[in-house]
């Protein structure tokens, strides 16, 4: 019985990658689909504005974009052993598009200094890690986000257009 079973193994013809690869190009290609992001940090000190960073790129849904832009800055004193940190921008974000909605799921980090001239400088960081979803072409309020300790208040919105 084994017998017949390899016979009847070894006379059946083995698909060549060319024919995989022709199957494989014969399936219906799934369309690009690009969108438009728009990130806005509004920060405000004792209730007044003191500045909006705002972050846009373009995506394809189901792709993860990463950001990082920066300086490291020597933070230990003169006499000790050199110590760094990262100050900038760091950005990870995927998108994608479900029921209507864009879901977004995210992380991300800023570090700047505050106050240069104290030694080791005060570095003021924010980070949020991100997953929601908004409606398309309309801008939208992800998070609310208070130092009380600083009396700074953050607010992230986000605006999303499909391009493609």
């Amino acid at each position: 019985m084994a017998l017949i079973v390899c016979l009847l193994a070894m006379t059946v013809p083995a698909q060549a990658p060319d024919d995989r690869q022709k199957k494989s190009e014969e399936r219906p290609r799934r369309p690009i689909v690009i969108y438009h992001l728009e990130f806005t940090l509004d920060e405000t000190l004792d209730g007044k504005p003191s500045g909006a960073r705002n972050f846009k790129m373009l995506m394809q849904e189901g792709e993860t974009n990463r950001v990082r832009i920066g300086s490291k800055v020597l933070i230990s004193a003169p006499e000790s052993e050199p110590k760094f940190a990262d100050l900038g921008l760091k950005f990870d974000c995927k998108l994608n598009e479900r029921d209507g909605y864009i879901s977004i799921d995210g992380k991300l980090e800023l570090n700047d200094l505050v106050s240069p001239a104290t030694s080791p400088p005060t570095i003021r960081s924010f980070q949020a890690e991100i997953e929601t979803a908004a409606p398309l072409d309309k801008a939208t309020t992800i998070g609310v986000y208070d130092d009380a300790g600083a009396k700074r208040r953050y607010e992230l919105r986000m605006t999303v257009t499909k391009v493609k």
